[in-house]
């Protein structure tokens, strides 16, 4: 749930008569291109979920526990002066490391069933082949502790975080670096044993991707997109050497979190506007979750990257999808030297403390597109939340967006389950801590966790299982 960047480099020299007609003839009678004519549930007073559906919150470690110094982020935050806002520091954050029981207590009363949280790679293997048993008998007594507790974890491997080691090495640049990853994860199966079922081996790898090797967001701070195939081929083969691991465990799970992104023109009378969008989306949204599905990685920017391989290992390495969905974006073509598209904000929008689209519709839209695509696959709902300090548009943006996903079940996709972002205000990477998404606001000077009102009302949910409509 992190922001991309606002300019890219699209020129259009491939943009033909014949595809702009085309263009102009499909979204003239397809408004909504991703998931096609809009279905909605009957009115109904009464809005209830699967009986069986997941209520979960979400964290990452970096951002809540604290003292995560072996990591590339701990360098780009302490090493490269104005990487973060305001100088903020991740060395406390909210110290969840040693706050478990106190967070879990806290989930206890919210009433979810499942938490999905990261393991800190750089905690659990400091030096490389060197592995930390007390990092890792954590771990083992907090997902002990959750399941105590009746909460399934959902467990992720790589949460935007990499041993510092690692990092020097080359990081995801580096041909060694999908070995290295499976030796983490091999060691964490074994320890872990049958404990966890469910796994997500990378958060957002696309953005992962953007941030850290295209954009200069993210360490290793590097901006060369015609660089990028060689980390984006590491980084599913690591997927897949981890998708095999796990399942030597008989009950595992393995998936993704997947940003997914609803992407628009800006001018709906601009074909150049449309061909930006498009092409912003297939990039953006499907070249992994495509090359999961077939086995074939396709990406295609003009001028930035063309990349095409076929890796047969990759083919069906996904048992569930993981939607992180937070908001809509507008293409515009504005030809600036280099740059001949931006991402644009439109006038009149309600939106968050970090200035996204409130765009509830959003996340119906794509889990129609997702079930279009992979339909025999079920869909969890890994990110879901808002920037909202003041805590006066929580409640509304949580209740639209479950409307939507209830919608969204009622058209036949299957969701599993919602985790809302977060449990807590927390670490947010380059927004350090100016951004809150806490379902509880954090006191930074006394690590108080203070409920919300829409804590309160999360937690309401989840005990009717959904809520009336009056």
């Amino acid at each position: 749930m992190k922001p991309l960047h606002k300019k890219f480099n699209l020129p259009l020299s491939i943009f033909t008569v014949s595809s702009v007609l085309f263009f102009i003839f499909y979204f003239s009678i397809n408004d909504d291109f991703y998931s096609g004519p809009t279905t909605r549930s009957p009115a109904s007073k009464q809005i209830l979920f699967p009986s069986q559906f997941k209520w979960c919150v979400a964290t990452a470690a970096h951002q809540i526990e604290g003292g995560n110094k072996n990591n590339d982020w701990w360098e780009w935050e302490h090493l490269i002066p104005s990487k973060i806002k305001n100088n903020d520091s991740s060395e406390i954050s909210t110290d969840h490391w040693n706050k478990v029981e106190v967070d879990t207590n806290l989930m206890k009363d919210l009433g979810v069933n499942q938490y999905r949280f990261s393991i800190e790679w750089s905690r659990i293997e400091p030096k490389e082949g060197e592995f930390d048993q007390s990092a890792m008998n954590h771990y083992r007594e907090e997902i002990n502790l959750l399941k105590h507790n009746g909460i399934t974890p959902m467990v992720t491997l790589h949460h935007f975080t990499s041993p510092i080691w690692f990092a020097h090495q080359g990081g995801w640049s580096s041909e060694k670096s999908p070995e290295q990853f499976l030796k983490f994860v091999y060691y964490v199966r074994t320890q872990l044993g049958e404990s966890v079922s469910q796994w997500i081996t990378f958060n957002e790898p696309m953005v992962l991707l953007l941030g850290g090797y295209a954009q200069g967001l993210f360490p290793p701070g590097l901006s060369d997109w015609k660089k990028i195939s060689s980390p984006l081929k590491n980084v599913l083969r690591a997927h897949a050497l981890a998708y095999y691991e796990l399942h030597k465990n008989s009950n595992a799970q393995v998936g993704m979190a997947h940003h997914l992104r609803v992407f628009e023109p800006f001018s709906k009378l601009n074909p150049i506007d449309w061909y930006l969008a498009n092409k912003f989306e297939e990039a953006f949204n499907w070249t992994i979750p495509n090359a999961l599905y077939t086995g074939k990685i396709h990406v295609s920017v003009p001028t930035m990257i063309k990349y095409k391989e076929e890796l047969p290992e990759l083919k069906g390495t996904q048992d569930f999808i993981g939607l992180n969905y937070y908001s809509r974006d507008f293409i515009k073509y504005t030809p600036k030297g280099k740059n001949v598209a931006s991402i644009v904000s439109k006038e009149g929008v309600d939106s968050t403390d970090l200035n996204w689209e409130i765009y509830p519709h959003g996340i119906y839209r794509i889990l129609r597109k997702l079930n279009q695509k992979y339909s025999e696959l079920p869909v969890y709902i890994t990110e879901n939340g808002i920037a909202d300090k003041a805590d006066k548009k929580r409640s509304v943006f949580l209740k639209n967006h479950l409307k939507e996903i209830y919608d969204a079940i009622n058209a036949g996709v299957d969701v599993r389950g919602y985790c809302h972002w977060s449990l807590m205000d927390n670490f947010e990477w380059n927004e350090g801590y100016s951004a809150r998404f806490g379902l509880y606001q954090m006191n930074y000077k006394t690590l108080e966790r203070i409920p919300t009102e829409s804590a309160k009302l999360y937690k309401d949910i989840i005990q009717k299982n959904g809520w009336s409509q009056e």
